[in-house]
């Protein structure tokens, strides 16, 4: 039996309750129940690599601690036992003046998240331990470092006062450690991640408590990071930064700077090569990626933990196709590991040399990115002549989703009105479409029929061609190699990616009830006129209806010259055009147009907001692209968009009451909130399918067309850019 086990056995708590566990390499436990980090430990651990001695105090313990809202005596008395059992790893005492162990407590709840308690290092520090550690090593600056290290991180993480008393007795330095860990899965900024990733508050964080390595004991001591390849290009072999004298998060926190893992390399070979085999072996086995930490401490090699890393668009396209040549995983695992907006921004080529070209039209800048072609003002000519092979810069005063299909064909978009929180800057971005809005009155016909650059990233519209820096070969042939395995040409890959992931959306979707409203020509109709191209499932996902009746609508309307077949789906018809008008004014005849246009006006407030909210999700700022990996500032945009939401449910209810077919945008835009609260952040502004930002645009359509408005008066008035 395990220490682990017995630890696990002693505890007289609620059926089936593990509260203290040793990490030893056979805990057996979910990253559930132990979270990701002590996960990690456990599971190096059992590959046989170097990690300091660890236990874990389990969900169960923090269910156990909310419900009597302190520690129990029972897993108090685990946790000494947790600490014995790190004692025996070690051959150091806690709390003791002879050989003392110090040790590190960290949170670890199953899915990492903002405002959790960050790590406290060096606990268990009293006037005797540095006394003791400074003798031992004969180094007494490590020892007085350590201590203000540990002073400084429990004052700032476990009291949350710069001047606060710290403990000194050992113990209850602990267990003041172990309880904030637990309170901090109740901070605002934790509950605020969850609330708006729909992640339930009853899953808990775990607590490790692991043995302390010193990489500021001395001159062969360091902390360091390492990725089993390099996380902006995909390209091995590692890379890694090491900082001689480091401890805890000294690489990464800015304050220092680290040197390139080489230097490890010359003056420590031996740990350099041990560091590197590990490295090889986590990646083989978790068949991705790496991010790890390690210290080293007087040359012995210490690992702390290892993850899936973060990476750009370019490292995720090199990592697939390059772990599929490696036999690491499979052509279907890859194409699942690549998102459409990394192939997009793989592809997207940098502005080009503007010298000697004078601008036709300047503007501003809604997304980056440079394309050349003839500029064409009609959506649908735009989508015929890019289906003939034309490059084709789509040029109107203000877009909307009747364009859709026309911006998706266009190579670039340009606009005369609107900024960057207009349509065409917001769906733009989702495309990766190069944009340019707000140009000014006449841009339009000064640019119809030439030949084009635009220049999303200056704001600029050129003369002619202007050739951009070429995309590297390298970047082509894995584009090339993805779109081998998806069955389709490398320009078609993003947009096969996406309907990769439709297709799992749709079959969600099927499972989804709403409030029933009979599906009519109109409602068909009109929708098919608002998406420009859909195909029966989506239109049936849309109108919470049988696929098979919403296919049979459309093969009747088909059948009347109403819409017509094309790869991409439905599109209406200039014959159905009149015919859609005619139903959309009987659907007038029957609504209060008073009440329809008080309505509208108070759409039209909340409307700005929700475009300033779209806007901070794709930008940061005028000039950086958001990539997410900000979880702090995506989970603050998201709970604005949620707030937003539920202000509007009261109005957007009124208005199906208004008109019965509007009941369903609801339902829609509940949807999309729900999707997102589960982490499908394409829910928040993507094009083609029913985002929240697609649904509200289409509503706003709808509202303008049933106050007996047009688009051309509102982008005029300056409600509908």
């Amino acid at each position: 039996m395990t220490a682990g086990t017995e630890l696990a056995q002693r505890l007289d708590l609620a059926a089936g309750a593990t509260t203290v566990v040793e990490l030893d390499g056979a805990c057996g436990l979910s990253r559930d129940k132990i979270g990701g980090k002590a996960w990690s430990i456990d599971h190096m651990r059992a590959l046989g690599l170097p990690v300091p001695p660890a236990f874990v105090i389990t969900t169960d313990g923090w269910a156990d601690y909310t419900e009597r809202g302190s520690i129990a005596d029972e897993i108090w008395a685990q946790v000494l036992a947790g600490i014995a059992v790190i004692e025996r790893g070690t051959g150091r005492r806690f709390g003791s003046a002879d050989r003392p162990l110090l040790v590190s407590v960290r949170s670890g709840a199953a899915i990492s998240m903002p405002g959790m308690m960050d790590t406290v290092l060096n606990l268990g520090m009293t006037d005797a331990v540095q006394q003791a550690l400074a003798a031992e090593t004969r180094n007494p600056g490590y020892a007085q470092d350590t201590r203000d290290r540990f002073v400084h991180q429990y004052r700032e993480t476990v009291l949350g006062d710069a001047n606060g008393a710290v403990p000194t007795d050992p113990w209850e330095q602990l267990r003041g450690a172990v309880e904030a860990v637990f309170r901090s899965w109740d901070s605002p900024r934790a509950k605020t991640y969850r609330a708006h990733r729909g992640l339930a508050d009853t899953m808990g964080t775990a607590v490790t408590v692991q043995a302390m390595v010193f990489g500021n004991l001395d001159e062969s001591s360091g902390t360091g990071v390492l990725f089993s390849r390099n996380p902006n290009t995909g390209d091995g072999p590692v890379y890694g930064e090491w900082l001689v004298g480091g401890q805890g998060e000294d690489v990464v926190s800015g304050r220092l700077t680290p040197r390139p893992l080489g230097d490890l390399a010359v003056s420590q070979p031996a740990v350099h090569e041990r560091l590197i085999a590990a490295a090889q072996l986590l990646e083989r086995d978790g068949r991705d990626l790496q991010d790890i930490e390690f210290t080293v401490e007087s040359g012995i090699l210490w690992l702390l933990q290892s993850r899936p890393a973060k990476r750009s668009a370019r490292a995720a396209v090199r990592t697939a196709v390059a772990m599929v040549e490696e036999g690491l995983i499979s052509a279907d695992e890859a194409l699942d590991r690549v998102t459409p907006d990394q192939v997009r921004e793989v592809l997207r080529p940098a502005s080009g040399d503007s010298a000697g070209h004078e601008p036709l039209a300047r503007g501003e800048s809604a997304c980056p990115g440079l394309a050349s072609g003839v500029v064409v003002t009609d959506p649908d000519e735009a989508e015929t002549r890019a289906e003939a092979g034309e490059d084709i810069i789509l040029v109107r005063p203000t877009t909307s989703p009747d364009d859709l299909h026309g911006m998706i064909a266009a190579r670039a978009i340009v606009t005369e009105l609107g900024g960057t929180t207009s349509h065409a800057a917001l769906v733009s971005r989702e495309l990766g479409r190069p944009c340019v809005v707000g140009c000014g009155p006449g841009v339009v016909a000064a640019l119809t029929g030439k030949t084009v650059t635009v220049d999303g990233g200056a704001g600029l519209v050129l003369p002619g061609e202007v050739v951009a820096k070429p995309v590297e070969q390298a970047v082509l042939d894995d584009v090339r190699q993805l779109a081998q395995w998806a069955g389709v040409e490398g320009a078609q890959l993003a947009e096969r990616l996406e309907n990769r992931s439709a297709a799992t959306e749709n079959v969600e979707q099927e499972e989804v009830t709403a409030v029933q409203v009979p599906v009519t020509e109109l409602a068909v109709l009109r929708l098919v006129g608002i998406k420009g191209r859909v195909n029966a499932d989506n239109l049936a996902a849309s109108l919470f209806s049988d696929a098979a009746e919403i296919a049979s609508c459309c093969e009747d309307l088909v059948a009347a010259g109403f819409c017509a077949t094309t790869p991409a789906g439905f599109r209406i018809t200039p014959e159905g055009r009149p015919r859609l008008e005619q139903l959309l004014a009987e659907e007038r005849g029957t609504v209060d147009a008073a009440a329809m246009t008080a309505a509208y006006d108070e759409f039209c407030v909340y409307n700005a907001d929700l475009k300033v909210i779209i806007t901070d999700w794709q930008m940061k700022d005028p000039a950086t692209v958001n990539d997410h990996a900000d979880a702090d500032y995506d989970a603050s945009v998201l709970a604005r968009l949620n707030g937003t939401h539920q202000t509007l449910r009261p109005l957007i209810a009124r208005l199906g009451g208004l008109a019965p077919r509007l009941s369903r945008y609801l339902d829609r835009l509940d949807r999309a909130v729900e999707r997102i609260g589960e982490g499908d952040h394409t829910y928040v502004a993507r094009p083609i399918m029913d985002s929240y930002h697609t649904v509200w645009f289409e509503l706003h359509e709808d509202l303008i067309g049933l106050c007996g408005l047009t688009r051309a008066e509102e982008a005029a008035a300056g409600r509908a850019h």
